[in-house]
């Protein structure tokens, strides 16, 4: 008995997934269609060329410093040459920290300048859920699925972008 309730239940879950409507949409092209994410990713990359030029500028100046030491380090007394080791040193690792500082910002402000660009993008997508009546929509671009059957799924891809404005 126990075995034809699993089965029934089994068999009646199986028929409502069956039977459910769904979409799906390539979430990174339309993210990379709005008109605003160029513009973000114009700030970040020009932000970026500012941190790179300042880390440009440490690494000359450390190298500099570098060289000048290899350069006199037979002729300092021991006391000064452990105090431009240390100060090499201690150069070398501000660089590293402000290396691992500078990922971090722009992980960070790439998250921030793009959050509300995934609001307007998740509420158009909520939008045509529950006006077109669709159960869930999917995402493709990580492929979680093995295969999408066209005869049950629909790809909503023309109307997200009709209903964010950006229809080519």
């Amino acid at each position: 008995m126990k075995r034809y309730t699993l089965l029934l239940l089994t068999l009646i879950s199986m028929s409502a997934i069956a039977q459910s409507k769904f979409g799906y949409v390539s979430y990174k092209e339309i993210l990379r269609a709005l008109p605003e994410y160029s513009i973000v990713e114009k700030d970040l990359t020009d932000l970026q060329g500012k941190y790179e030029a300042e880390i440009v500028r440490s690494e000359r100046e450390f190298n500099q410093k570098y060289a000048e030491f290899i350069e006199d380090q037979a002729s300092l007394p021991e006391n000064i040459r452990l105090k431009r080791h240390n100060e090499l040193q201690e150069l070398m690792e501000k660089s590293i920290r402000f290396k691992d500082e500078i990922n971090r910002t722009i992980v960070e402000l790439r998250y921030e300048m793009l959050q509300p660009l995934h609001e307007k993008i998740d509420n158009a997508v909520m939008k045509i859920c529950v006006d077109e009546g669709y159960d869930y929509i999917l995402n493709t671009d990580e492929r979680a699925y093995i295969a999408i059957n066209p005869k049950h799924g629909k790809d909503i891809t023309a109307k997200l972008k009709k209903e964010l404005g950006i229809e080519k």
